[in-house]
This record gives C-alpha cells, structure tokens and sequence, in this order.
C-alpha cells in the first residue's frame, strides 16, 4: 500500500511550485474576501435520530475567493471553513466542515510544457439508504468530509501542419477523514491514490475531412479498501466528414481491466464502436455511438439544441465503468443531494453506470429557469449496491426589482435497490429571497420542506422543514 501522506505531500508541493513558478505580475489578479452568517430554525436537525428534534442552528462561514487570470496562468481558488452551532444538543454542541474549490492551468514553457491541477473539499454523503438531507444545517453521521486532489503535466509538440503529439501524467488523491463502514452489508469507503500515463497523437490541420486520434493509455488505482484496479487501453478513434451537416464515427483498440477476482469489470479483448454527428445548423448538434466498450453493448448520445440564444435544451446519455472513489472526483461540485447531478452517495466498489439525463435551461428578461430529468442504472461488485434511480429537478428566479430576487425550486428521488426489493422516495421543496442591502451586503430568506418515504430504515421516514435567514458581507 503506498504512503498516502508522503504522495500528498508530493502532490501538493509540486502544484504550489507550478503556481508560483510566475511572477505575480504575469497575471491579473482579485481577491473578495466575506463573511456570511446564517441562522436557521429546523423541525428535524438530527436525522440519525427515531425522534424529530427542532433547534436554532448557527452557521458562520468565512471565505475568501481568489482569480488570478493571465497569458499562461489561470487560477481559482474558493475556500469557506463552515462553523456550526447546535445550542440544543447537549454533547457537541459544535461542528466545523470545509469546503475548497481550487484549481491551477499553467503554461510553463511556451506551447510545449504545461501543468494542470485541482483540489476540492466537499461534504458528502456516503450511504444513498442512510439519512440524507437537501439543507445543510441538518446533522448526520452519513455526512463526510470528502477530497479529491489532482495533478498533471503534460508535453505537446506539434509536427507542423499533421498531427499534435502530447504526452501526459495525472496524479490524483481521493480521501475521507475516516474509513466509515456504511449501513449497506459489505459496503465501506476507502481512500484512493491513482497514477495515469497517457501518450496520443491529433491529426491535424493538413487533414480536411478526416479525423483521427491514437491513444496508448496506462492507469492504476490503489484503493485501500479493496483490489488495486488497473486498465490498460490502446485505441485509434476516427471521423470523417461526408457532408456539410454529416460525420460518420468510429473507433476500434484493445483494452484490459483487472480489478481483482471475481470482479464483472474483468476483461480482456477488443472494443469497437461506430456512429454519427449531425449538425444541420449552428442550433442543433447530435452525436450518437453504438458499440462493445465493455461485456455486451454500449452506447453514448450527446446532443444539444439551442432555442435562442440563452435558452437551450441538452440530452445525454453515457455508459461507463468506474470506481465510485472516480465518481467522487468527477461530481465534486456536489454539497448536498442533486438529482439534477446525480451525485454524492460513494463506496468503495466499482460500478458500471448507465446515466441518461435531459435538461432545459435559460433565460426570458429577468426569469431564469432550468429543469431537468434523470434515468441511473447501477450495477456493482457489491450486489447490495445495484439501484435503478429516477429524478428531476426544477427552478426559477425572478429578479423583480434591481434589489429584490425571488427563486424556487422543486426536486424527486426515486431509488430502487434489487437486493432487497426496496424503493427510497427522497423530495425537496424551495421558496427564497434575496435582497441587495448595499453594495456589499447581501440578506437572504429561505424556506425548504423535505420529505422522504423508505421501508429499510423507518427511523428516517418523515418530513423535515428549515427556515433560514442569512447575511453576506464582502468585507
């Protein structure tokens, strides 16, 4: 098992290194620091308990956000350590989460040496069958603090007017402060650190109506809770352009995945795919693939339409296997439950997702607007993991003066695990308000009712109500 404070150490070190490889002047730079207090009265604070039990929970948040924008430097950096105090419990009264969104792109020697890197702190639940909560002044145990770190350099050459050439490296870290087993049998997080080598080589410019990509690919994924998971891909992924509006796709290579024995995601063979983009006007995009990615079928669609300029509608659909540590780095924006997203429930197993998901999103004078809806199909090394999810999400704000914004919002949950016949029924109601106090000060109303139908654990049955009033101060 590798040394996961020596590896972070290094990790963090060499991202601190790339960041101030330049001058401060290379780039420019802004920095809002704030402090925003929220005071928020709820029925049902502690979920883990068979009772509901009210409190007036206080919640400080200091955070600073720092941009730093350039020629060769773009970097982001948002952290907020969240204090919250519960006067009614009479054992730990305090509780303190972190939140960081960070992020590095550099260009250390011009147009042939870069570095990329991220890091993230998020609270995140572990169990989807354990309490779950859309409100974060609500306290459970299925609640962890999760990171996900990430480092990569990469080369790029480029052979004149015929191809692109990049070789690249990524490091990435996912972890928890505890390795907690989880209420589902057989079911525990663990940490994870991850070494990736890919080398591929672009067409370019010279080739006008064909496209092509090869890639040599190596990862490996050292989880501490279970089997170490290796995959090794070589692939040659094509395009050619028959029409002004039409494409044809394809792609044909090798792949092996070892995840330890008796794991579904075993294989060794030869993957294929084929397909099409249509773009019959700059509106309208439609990409479709169908193949063998995997043991038996697979397909991907991405397509987009635009109905004017700020208003649009998006459909996908994606098959893919992946660890759920993996999972967690790509859904790391995730707080709070997110049907719209999807995200936020992880273990330590792999898992093969079918994810479909359709949304339409915009904005009409001073409406914004977005709903969405999503179909999940999971299926794991743990059978207890395996759930069919059904969801949807809507919102809309109104800013009715230049001062006065009113939102609302509407979410549902439906999760179906085979192992048990069990159906977890999860929905959220909002109704806010914000009002621009002054120029740097920003009040906050809100109210949220939640509800939750599920048969396993009748202890978290129930419905829960939060109603917040917060300040936001740009000091």
């Amino acid at each position: 098992m590798n040394n996961y404070k020596k590896s972070m150490g290094l990790l963090l070190s060499v991202m601190a290194v790339s960041g101030f490889a330049f001058k401060a002047n290379a780039a420019s730079w802004r920095m809002i620091p704030s402090l925003t207090v929220t005071e928020t009265y709820t029925d049902n604070v502690d979920l883990d308990s068979s009772a509901s039990q009210s409190d007036l929970v206080t919640r400080v948040s200091p955070q600073i956000a720092i941009t730093g924008t350039g020629s060769r430097l773009n970097v982001i950096f948002d952290y907020a350590p969240n204090y919250f105090f519960y006067p009614g419990d009479d054992d730990d009264k305090h509780d303190l989460r972190h939140t960081l969104n960070a992020s590095l792109n550099s260009e250390l020697i011009s147009e042939r040496f870069f570095v990329d890197a991220s890091a993230n702190i998020a609270q995140r639940f572990l169990d989807r069958r354990a309490a779950i909560s859309s409100v974060q002044a609500s306290r459970t145990d299925n609640r962890r603090t999760v990171q996900s770190y990430r480092f990569s350099p990469y080369l790029v050459h480029a052979f004149g007017t015929w191809a692109t050439a990049q070789l690249r490296y990524d490091l990435s870290h996912v972890r928890q402060a505890q390795n907690v087993r989880q209420t589902t049998l057989n079911t525990s997080f663990g940490n994870s650190l991850s070494h990736q080598g890919s080398f591929s080589v672009a067409s370019g410019s010279r080739f006008n109506r064909l496209g092509w990509t090869l890639l040599a690919q190596y990862r490996t994924e050292d989880r501490s809770r279970a089997a170490d998971f290796e995959t090794t891909t070589l692939n040659a992924d094509l395009s050619y352009q028959l029409t002004d509006i039409l494409s044809v796709l394809g792609s044909i290579g090798y792949q092996k995945r070892k995840a330890g024995s008796g794991s579904f995601a075993n294989f060794d063979g030869f993957t294929w795919d084929a397909g099409f983009r249509l773009v019959p006007g700059p509106r309208t995009s439609l990409s479709v693939r169908y193949g063998n990615q995997f043991k038996g079928d697979s397909l991907s669609v991405d397509a987009q339409y635009k109905i004017t300029a700020r208003d649009s509608i998006n459909l996908s659909y994606t098959d893919t296997i992946q660890t759920f540590q993996s999972l967690a780095f790509n859904d790391n924006s995730a707080v709070n439950l997110d049907p719209s997203l999807n995200s936020g429930f992880i273990s330590g197993d792999l898992t093969r997702r079918k994810r479909g998901t359709f949304s339409v999103s915009g904005v009409r004078g001073r409406t914004s607007y977005s709903a969405s809806a999503f179909y999940n199909e999971n299926r794991s090394d743990n059978r207890a993991l395996d759930e069919e999810r059904y969801g949807g999400a809507f919102s809309i704000s109104r800013r009715l003066s230049p001062r006065l914004t009113v939102s609302s919002g509407f979410s549902y949950n439906l999760s179906r695990f085979s192992s048990d016949n069990t159906d977890d029924k999860f929905w959220s109601a909002s109704v806010s308000t914000n009002y621009q106090i002054s120029q740097s000060l920003i009040g906050s109303l809100s109210f949220v009712h939640s509800d939750r139908d599920q048969s396993r654990f009748s202890a978290l049955n129930g419905g829960s109500n939060f109603i917040s009033l917060s300040i936001r101060a740009e000091i």
